[in-house]
């Protein structure tokens, strides 16, 4: 059965989907990286925590968020009438002992609790919020050919096979094979990116790499699942670098939502496998974890 976690953290998001609202697109640029992150520890969100931060951070500035109590340790208050954001982490626990006495095993559960972004912040001691304003934005906006240039190194050092001409884009498990057609015919080189960041995320889960693709009918559940792993990678990537684009319609999120409210840990296991895909493209190190092949699996990818 899945957490009523979940369900809290995501039901704004899946209204939205309902909506046909992107709920990860931001649709301005900041001062400010485009990761949702702590405001105080500088540790950026993951997983499924990121969908509904760049969500609720829509009509905010600031990507920086932080709890009730890390704003009174840093000075300042939470605004009167203002409405956290629900988010939530892993936390590990032993399981009961059985009758057969063996030792006792752990398991993983979401626990949920409550954050504030910056701008819903008022003073509780003169020049606090300042400081905390001027720590979130230390990072100096980039210029869009910088903002490229990131995105293509990560192209670069992913060493992927890739081929451009046709007017096709997909990712092709048995020859390893990403086709993009040629970058000139995209309306702008960020949704070039975009639609590449989705391709790569496919191409993330080939056997000796994160393992998550097995053969899958084109329209499966199973197949449209990789679609969404493979949207929030995109996403998540594009966001990493600066880039503000998404290359999916609101059609296709809405035919989501059905699932996502008969099954909430739908959306953070999607968006749990995109994590795992950003972070091998941009050679964060974590290890291969075991994935549930029932809804990974995948033919060719678009």
């Amino acid at each position: 059965m899945a957490s009523p976690v979940y369900a809290k953290v995501f039901a704004d998001v899946v209204a939205a989907m309902e909506r046909g609202v992107v709920p990860w697109h931001r649709p301005w640029s900041s001062d400010t990286a485009s990761m949702p992150h702590n405001a105080i520890t500088g540790r950026p969100y993951s997983g499924g925590n990121v969908i509904a931060l760049m969500f609720a951070g829509m009509s905010y500035q600031s990507t920086g968020w932080l709890t009730f109590k890390q704003a009174i340790g840093a000075g300042c208050v939470v605004r009167k009438g203002e409405k956290g954001t629900a988010v939530y982490f892993m936390s590990k626990a032993l399981s009961k002992k059985g009758a057969d006495e063996e030792e006792r095993g752990t398991y993983f559960f979401a626990k949920g609790f409550t954050v504030f972004n910056i701008e819903q912040l008022d003073e509780l001691q003169p020049g606090s919020l300042d400081i905390l304003r001027a720590k979130n934005s230390s990072q100096a906006p980039r210029s869009t050919f910088e903002r490229i240039e990131e995105a293509e190194r990560i192209v670069e050092q992913s060493g992927a096979n890739i081929q451009h001409g046709g007017n096709r884009a997909c990712y092709i498990p048995a020859a390893d094979l990403i086709k993009m057609p040629e970058q000139s015919t995209f309306e702008s080189r960020e949704t070039y990116y975009g639609t590449l960041f989705h391709e790569l995320t496919h191409w993330t889960g080939a056997k000796g790499r994160l393992d998550r693709l097995t053969p899958a009918k084109f329209g499966s559940p199973e197949y449209a699942f990789e679609e969404l792993v493979a949207e929030l990678g995109a996403a998540f990537t594009c966001a990493q670098v600066g880039i503000d684009t998404v290359s999916q319609s609101a059609a296709y999120l809405t035919s989501w939502t059905k699932a996502c409210r008969e099954h909430p840990d739908l959306l953070p296991r999607a968006a749990s496998y995109a994590q795992r895909a950003v972070n091998f493209l941009t050679s964060v190190e974590e290890a291969p974890v075991a994935v549930d092949r029932k809804s990974t699996r995948l033919n060719s990818s678009h």
